[in-house]
């Protein structure tokens, strides 16, 4: 039989369309994302078997990795449960997101995730903060989609969270990768000299003599 090669590789088009093309230039929310570092965080290995006694506060072991701007997809509607307790009347908030994991970002339940809206409302933010209490995966290949469920963290604030942050990260929507808080304000430092040069240069071309006139 003659060896037949097709022009397009129709499948790995389609897994680079979807993971890596779609995972970067699709519509985007923006939030912070608290995600626990497994290897600060201080685990109890003798009555429950690997939990935490509290999730926040001073009995918590738990630590915290924060991304800043850090883009998610596909979030879906707010559905709202009203439930009777010993305490009065409470209400739990629902919805799940989906994150690629081109991040490199692997998450778990208890992360916590806050919709930035401080640009909109940035003395008065009312929004809740996001406790992440299910995770799906799309696949288990190495390029995936993570689908988390949400529920709104009760008398919980930020403040608080922040007392258990390790390590602050900043998504660059210039490369589309995560870096350190540092190396993101260095980059974003070279990315505006590099456009003030750009606008000096389109300045001091002259057109009719087709030189730049220095």
């Amino acid at each position: 039989m003659q060896l037949w090669q097709r022009q397009y590789d129709y499948i790995q088009e389609y897994q680079k369309l979807v993971y890596d093309t779609y995972a970067n230039q699709g519509t985007a929310f923006l939030c912070t994302y608290y995600n626990i570092n497994t290897t600060t965080t201080v685990w109890d290995n003798d009555i429950i078997l690997g939990g935490a006694y509290e999730k926040i506060g001073d009995l918590s072991g738990i630590r915290w990795n924060k991304y800043l701007l850090l883009p998610i997809y596909f979030p879906e509607e707010i559905s709202t449960i009203f439930d009777a307790t010993e305490i009065g009347m409470n209400k739990e908030n629902e919805t799940s997101i989906t994150i690629p994991s081109i991040y490199g970002i692997t998450p778990y339940a208890n992360d916590i995730i806050k919709f930035d809206q401080s640009y909109l409302r940035s003395t008065n933010d009312i929004y809740p903060i996001f406790s992440v209490t299910g995770i799906e995966i799309s696949a288990n290949t190495n390029k995936r989609f993570w689908k988390l469920k949400l529920s709104v963290e009760q008398s919980r604030t930020l403040d608080e969270i922040e007392i258990q942050t390790d390590d602050t990260f900043v998504f660059f929507d210039y490369d589309k990768k995560i870096h350190t808080l540092n190396e993101s304000i260095s980059l974003t430092k070279f990315l505006q000299k590099n456009k003030l040069v750009s606008d000096n240069l389109v300045n001091l071309f002259d057109q009719n003599a087709g030189w730049y006139l220095f």
